[in-house]
């Protein structure tokens, strides 16, 4: 039996939970389901990169603050879907479409929805940080991608929620590289011989970028040909107070010419921006899972991460390089043992070996009890509303 599902992000930004809501929706669709990805559309110029599956955008305001921008979205997602009762699952990837969903509830025009939680934010304004609670507390399904937030959410909620993981697809991600790795140096303004050093997601305090150039200033002052590379950063959160300090670190310390922050990429580009460069530092302090180094290490090239959960989680100890995201000098030792000419050898090999253990399918998988579930309370309860209507008043 085929399932319409409807899987909803919170924008068409390369963002992990959008990254997560596409390769599910595609692995769903090609299992044979009827899946649409939604999400709101600032732009108009739809999804990072198109789907194998059907999208829908909904027309979204640009506003300039979160609190505003929370409840906008919110409105925007629960407007688009109010009459649109033919999915027999919605499942929202973050807080503002699973708010979206649980007003729907309130208002008895679905009779619940699936929820994935990525990870947990920490917001200073009340009205944002609960609607992250009501994101998640109020899901009927919930999901997850690490035991780490399965444990969170169980002791700090009370929710049981499964670990679906993460996949990466390896027709996209691999070792070989091809003429795009060749133009990509000279498209983004790299140096030709230069060894990359590659971080991914922006300048985030999240994402621990200050450690990271800390630690890249000491390195480079004994290898000059190394060149730090920051790509992507599309977000709904105002990380502009953390990125004037790293630019004026940059400055400081005489770093211009050897740092390059690249703003949001081409989806196309990033295989060779992975295979373009020596390593991928991943010194992150919150994550769900960390997509990136799993796509990183399909290219065949060296991770660090941190050493604590989620990663060691879904990495061995001889799968990744690894370093305490509070200590500057040990993501130095661990970037240094990972530029050495051995460790290329060696992930060129390893790297998709790990790679291969996750894959879309299974994740695809692990979501359909619930989506049976969930479908069966929809149809429970869309033959209720008829049998209702046709009691005589």
């Amino acid at each position: 039996m085929t399932l319409s599902i409807g899987i909803l992000t919170h924008s068409t930004n390369p963002r992990g939970g959008v990254v997560h809501g596409m390769a599910l929706a595609e692995a769903l669709c090609d299992a044979g389901h009827d899946v649409t990805l939604i999400a709101p559309d600032v732009t108009g110029a739809g999804f990072f990169r198109t789907p194998r599956c059907a999208t829908r955008c909904i027309p979204a305001a640009s506003v300039p603050d979160l609190p505003t921008l929370v409840e906008c979205r919110v409105a925007e997602i629960r407007d688009a879907l109010r009459n649109d009762t033919h999915f027999d699952v919605l499942h929202a990837q973050d807080p503002i479409s699973a708010n979206a969903l649980a007003e729907l509830v309130a208002e008895g025009r679905i009779s619940g929805f699936a929820r994935t939680v990525h990870h947990l934010d920490r917001f200073f304004h009340p009205d944002v940080s609960a609607r992250q609670i009501r994101g998640l507390t109020a899901a009927t399904e919930l999901f997850t991608v690490s035991q780490l937030w399965k444990g969170t959410l169980l002791a700090d909620y009370g929710r049981h929620a499964p670990v679906v993981g993460n996949g990466v697809d390896l027709t996209r991600f691999f070792p070989k590289t091809g003429q795009h790795d060749h133009e990509l140096r000279a498209r983004y303004g790299l140096p030709l011989n230069a060894r990359l050093i590659l971080s991914v997601g922006g300048i985030e305090r999240r994402k621990n970028t200050l450690v990271l150039l800390e630690a890249f200033e000491i390195l480079h002052r004994d290898h000059l040909d190394l060149h730090l590379v920051i790509a992507g950063g599309a977000s709904l959160l105002d990380h502009s107070d953390y990125r004037c300090l790293f630019d004026e670190r940059v400055r400081s310390r005489g770093l211009t010419d050897a740092v390059t922050v690249t703003g949001t990429v081409a989806d196309d580009d990033m295989p060779a921006f992975y295979r373009q460069s020596s390593v991928l530092a991943y010194p992150s302090q919150t994550e769900g899972f960390g997509l990136c180094p799993l796509e990183a290490l399909a290219c065949g090239i060296p991770v660090v991460v941190p050493a604590a959960p989620p990663f060691t989680e879904h990495f061995h100890t001889l799968e990744a390089f690894w370093c305490d995201p509070e200590h500057p000098e040990t993501l130095v030792c661990a970037l240094r043992d990972a530029l050495s000419v051995q460790s290329k050898v060696r992930f060129q090999l390893s790297g998709p070996a790990t790679a291969h253990r996750f894959d879309w399918r299974s994740v695809a998988s692990r979501h359909l009890p619930a989506y049976w579930r969930l479908a069966a309370l929809q149809h429970a309860g869309v033959a209720a509303s008829g049998a209702l209507s046709l009691c005589p008043k």
